[in-house]
C-alpha cells in the first residue's frame, strides 16, 4: 500500500475499525500506537510481562539510593522482600565503615568517661 494512503487511512481509523478482541489494547494505547504496534509485530505474536517483572530494576535503583548502610530490615519490609533478597541487591555497593566506639568520642573531643 502506498505511503500516502496508508497515513490517510491510519488518520480515519475509528475504535469501532478495530476487530473486538483487540479494542482493549487500541483502549490503553491508543488507535495510533496500536496500529504501530500492529505495524511492528506484522502478524506475530507480542508477549507482554507481567507488569510486576518490568518494574524491578526500577525498584531496584530505588533500593539504592534509599539504602543508607543501616536500613536493610527497613527497605527489606518496605520493598516486601527479604534481608536476604536485599543484601543480593546491594551485593555491589560497598559495606558502610564501622564505627569504632572506642575512639569516637575521642575524634570528637568527646570525654567518654
Amino acid at each position: 500500500m502506498k505511503p500516502e494512503l496508508l497515513k490517510e487511512l491510519i488518520e480515519y481509523t475509528e475504535l469501532e475499525d478495530i476487530p473486538a478482541k483487540y479494542r482493549n489494547i487500541a483502549e490503553i494505547t491508543g488507535i495510533k500506537q496500536y496500529l504501530n504496534l500492529c505495524d511492528y509485530a506484522v502478524g506475530d505474536e507480542i508477549y507482554f510481562p507481567k507488569l510486576e517483572s518490568m518494574l524491578i530494576p526500577v525498584r531496584n535503583r530505588k533500593i539504592h539510593k534509599e539504602y543508607d548502610g543501616w536500613n536493610i530490615k527497613q527497605l527489606a519490609k518496605k520493598y516486601d522482600l527479604t534481608v536476604q533478597q536485599i543484601r543480593t541487591i546491594l551485593k555491589d555497593v560497598p559495606a558502610p565503615e564501622q564505627i569504632d566506639l572506642f575512639s569516637y568520642g575521642a575524634e570528637a573531643n568527646i570525654d567518654v568517661k
